[in-house]
């Protein structure tokens, strides 16, 4: 049982991980789209930001899990 909850919490943290990825990818290309856009290029910044923030949080999940189920 407790495998099953760590099994399908990691495949949420997989999906979450896969989404964030994907929305840099996409900021990467608007960063491209909008070079020389100051505005752009501000949101830009701002949202990476965010995204690292994500990124370490969902780190923190793993490195949690890690310790309460190994």
């Amino acid at each position: 049982m407790a495998n099953d909850v760590r099994d399908n919490d990691m495949g949420l943290i997989s999906d979450m991980k896969q989404k964030i990825e994907e929305i840099e990818r996409l900021v990467f290309e608007l960063k491209d789209l909008g070079r020389g856009m100051p505005v752009v290029e501000k949101n830009v910044r701002s949202i990476l930001s965010f995204t690292h923030v994500l990124r370490f949080g969902i780190s923190d999940l793993v490195e949690g899990s890690d310790v309460k189920g190994g």
